[in-house]
C-alpha cells in the first residue's frame, strides 16, 4: 500500500521540498498566510526540476557526477537569505528571499540536465568538462563574493555597501588588495585554485559516469524541454519578471546601478535649464580680481582634530594657531548629512538637501551659481574620476570650466599635496571660483601622506591612529599651503574647508552607519579683511552662528552667502552666512532625515 515510499525519486522530493521550506521560513520574517501558502506551491515545481532529470537517468540527485551542480545551486539558495538574515533579524520585522531558492533549484536542475544529455548525445567530452567549470566557477563568484563581504564587515551587503562596490575604481580595488597580509593573499589564491579543481574533477567524473545512464525518447523529449525553459527562464533580461534578476544581491546590484544612472538625469536638466538660472550680485562691480576657494575633505573627524576639539594631539597646527584670528570662523557642531561620499556630496554641492523637496537631477549646483555670478570656475581631485554616467559628484564636477583629476594623470604622485600644482593654473587675471576635492583621510590612512611627514608612529609602519592623525595633519599643511599661495598669488577672499563625512578610525570601515562618530565632521571659514569690510553682515553672521548646529548638505547655501548673491534658487534661512539662519540642533538631521542631531549624546 505505501510502496511508493520505496521509491528514491518520491522520497528525494518530499525531504528536498521539507529542507527547502523549512530553511526558507526560518530564514523569513513577517510572513503573512499568503506569501506561506504561494511558496508552499512555488517551490513544488522547483523541486520537481531538480529531483526528474536524475530519475529519468536512473541515479540518485546526490549523485558525485552532480556534485558541481549541486554546490552551485545550494550556494545560491543559502548564501543571500542566511547572510541577510544574520544580519537583519533582531531589527527587521519583515524580509523573505524565495527566488534565490528558485534560482538555486532552477540552476541545478539546468546544469544536471544539461550534464545527462550532453552524455546521453556523446558530446560530454573534455571542452564540455572546461565548458560546465567556468560557468560554475563564475556563478559561485558571487555567492563567494557575499562571504568574503560578510567575513570582513560583520553583515550582510547593504544598499550603500554595493554602492561603494559599483563606486570603486580599478585604483581602489589594487590598493585595498595590495593592503592585505600575505597569508590572505596566499590563502584566498589557493582557494580559488581549490574550488576551480573540485569543479573540474566533478565534471570529469560525471563525463565518464554519466553515459552508462540509460534515456528512453520520452525522457529526452523532458529534458530537452527542461533544460529549453530553464535557460529561458533564468536568463530573461526584465527585471520585472526574470528570476534571477530578482535574487537577493543581483537586485541589490541594478537597483544601485539603476540609481547612478538616474543621476545621470542631472546632465540633460542643467544643460537645458542653465539659462533659466537668475542671479544677482552684490556689488557687483570688484575692485580688482579675486578668489574664493572650497575645500572638500574626505573622512575627517572633528574628534581627532585639536582646533574642534580636546583631542590629545595637535593634528591641526595651522588651524589651532588661527582659530583666535578674527579671519577665521569655526563650526565645532558640524554634521555630515550621510556617512558616505556621494550621497553627501550631492547634497552638499547643489540645492538639494534634507529639508527640502527638490531632487538631484533637477537641482543647480554651487558652480552654477558661481559661474552666474561672474566667477572662472574650476575643480580639482584627487579622488577617482568614475565617469560621467556613474557618479552625480562628476557629474557636477564636469561643469566647472576647467576640471582635472590626479588619478588621470599617472606620472604624479598621488598625495594631496599635489593639488597644488593645478592652482598654478588658476589664471589671477579673473575672478575664480575654485573648489578643491582631496583624498584627505580615505582609508587606507598610511597612504595618504609621505613618508617623511610622519608625525606619530613609525614611517612606513601600519598604526591605525598613529596614519590617521598623520593623515589630518598632512591635510592642514595642505590648507595652509592652499591659503598661503592663494592670498599671495590670487587675493583670496574666502576659504571655506568642510568633510564630506567623518571615520572611527580605529574601526573597520562600515558601509552602513553605526555611530554618529561617522558623521562629526570639521568646517571652516576663512574670510579676509577686506571682504569683512566689503560684506560686515556675512562676517557677523558667521561669528554668531560658530556655535550653531549644521549640516553639510547646507555648503550650497553658506557659500551662496559668502558669494553674496540674490536667487529664486538661494534660500537665505539655510545659509550660516545669513542672519536669517533658521536651524537648530533641535530641528537638524543626518542620515537623510532618519536621525536627529538631538540624538548624538557623544559631548554628554
Amino acid at each position: 500500500m505505501l510502496s511508493w515510499l520505496n521509491n528514491t525519486f518520491t522520497i528525494s522530493t518530499i525531504l528536498l521540498y521539507i529542507f527547502i521550506f523549512i530553511f526558507y521560513a526560518k530564514i523569513s520574517k513577517g510572513l503573512g498566510n499568503k506569501a506561506f501558502y504561494l511558496q508552499m506551491r512555488r517551490f513544488l515545481p522547483c523541486i520537481l526540476a531538480v529531483t526528474l532529470p536524475p530519475f529519468l537517468a536512473g541515479l540518485s540527485p546526490l549523485s558525485l557526477p552532480f556534485l558541481a551542480p549541486l554546490l552551485t545551486g545550494v550556494a545560491w539558495i543559502v548564501t543571500y537569505p542566511a547572510l541577510y538574515f544574520i544580519t537583519y533579524k533582531n531589527n527587521s520585522v519583515s524580509f523573505s528571499y524565495h527566488f534565490d531558492i528558485v534560482v538555486g533549484l532552477y540552476l541545478t536542475s539546468f546544469l544536471i540536465s544539461s550534464y545527462i544529455l550532453c552524455a546521453y548525445f556523446a558530446i560530454f567530452s573534455l571542452p564540455f568538462v572546461i565548458l560546465f567549470t567556468l560557468i560554475e566557477f563564475i556563478l559561485l563568484l558571487i555567492p563567494l563574493f557575499q562571504l568574503v563581504y560578510y567575513s570582513i564587515y560583520g553583515s550582510c551587503i547593504t544598499e550603500t555597501g554595493m554602492m561603494a562596490v559599483q563606486q570603486t575604481d580599478t585604483d581602489e580595488a589594487l590598493e585595498f588588495l595590495s593592503a592585505l597580509p600575505l597569508k590572505t593573499k596566499i590563502f584566498s589564491t589557493l582557494s580559488l585554485l581549490a574550488l576551480l579543481f573540485l569543479l573540474f574533477y566533478s565534471n570529469l567524473s560525471a563525463s565518464k559516469l554519466l553515459p552508462a545512464a540509460t534515456l528512453n525518447t520520452t525522457s529526452v523529449i523532458i529534458l530537452a524541454a527542461l533544460t529549453l525553459f530553464l535557460a529561458y527562464y533564468l536568463s530573461r533580461p526584465d527585471p520585472e519578471k526574470g528570476a534571477s534578476l530578482r535574487t537577493g544581491f543581483i537586485e541589490l546590484y541594478i537597483d544601485v546601478k539603476t540609481y547612478f544612472q538616474a543621476s545621470s538625469q542631472y546632465t540633460a536638466y542643467h544643460q537645458a535649464n542653465l539659462k533659466s538660472l537668475n542671479v544677482t550680485v552684490d556689488n557687483q562691480t570688484f575692485e580688482k580680481p579675486q578668489t574664493i576657494i572650497l575645500v572638500i575633505g574626505e573622512s575627517a573627524s572633528r574628534d581627532h582634530m585639536s582646533a574642534f576639539s580636546d583631542y590629545e594631539r595637535d593634528t591641526t597646527p595651522w588651524l589651532s594657531a588661527n582659530k583666535s584670528s578674527s579671519d577665521f570662523f569655526l563650526f565645532r557642531n558640524s554634521y555630515a548629512c550621510w556617512h558616505q561620499t556621494v550621497p553627501a556630496l550631492e547634497r552638499a554641492l547643489t540645492e538639494f538637501n534634507q529639508y527640502n523637496d527638490k531632487t538631484f537631477n533637477t537641482s543647480f549646483s554651487i558652480l552654477d551659481i558661481a559661474k552666474k555670478a561672474g566667477y572662472e570656475t574650476y575643480w580639482f581631485s584627487n579622488q577617482g574620476y568614475v565617469g560621467s554616467a556613474d557618479a552625480p559628484v562628476t557629474l557636477i564636477a564636469n561643469t566647472a570650466d576647467h576640471a582635472l583629476w590626479i588619478k588621470q594623470e599617472i606620472n604624479k604622485k598621488q598625495y594631496d599635496s599635489v593639488l597644488l600644482d593645478y592652482l598654478k593654473k588658476v589664471d589671477p587675471t579673473k575672478n575664480n571660483f575654485i573648489v578643491f576635492h582631496l583624498m584627505g583621510s580615505h582609508d587606507n590612512f598610511q597612504t595618504r601622506y609621505p613618508a617623511e611627514f610622519t608625525i606619530w608612529g613609525t614611517p612606513g609602519k601600519y598604526h591605525l591612529i598613529d596614519n590617521y592623525d598623520n593623515s589630518l595633519a598632512y591635510t592642514d599643511k595642505l590648507l595652509e599651503e592652499i591659503h598661503a599661495y592663494a592670498t599671495e598669488h590670487l587675493n583670496l577672499q574666502a576659504m571655506v574647508y568642510f568633510s564630506d563625512h567623518s571615520t572611527i578610525p580605529d574601526k573597520r570601515r562600515q558601509p552602513d552607519f553605526t555611530d554618529f562618530l561617522t558623521v562629526r565632521i570639521p568646517m571652516f571659514v576663512y574670510l579676509s579683511e577686506a571682504y569683512k569690510k566689503r560684506h560686515p553682515a556675512v562676517s557677523d553672521a558667521l561669528r554668531n552662528h560658530e556655535f550653531t548646529f549644521w549640516t553639510n548638505d547646507l555648503i550650497y547655501d553658506l557659500m551662496c552667502g559668502i558669494l553674496a548673491i540674490k536667487s529664486t534658487n538661494y534660500d537665505e534661512t539655510q545659509s550660516l552666512a545669513s542672519k536669517k539662519y533658521r536651524f537648530s540642533k533641535a530641528n537638524l538631521t543626518t542620515l537623510l532625515g532618519k536621525l536627529p542631531l538631538s540624538a548624538d549624546k557623544t559631548d554628554e
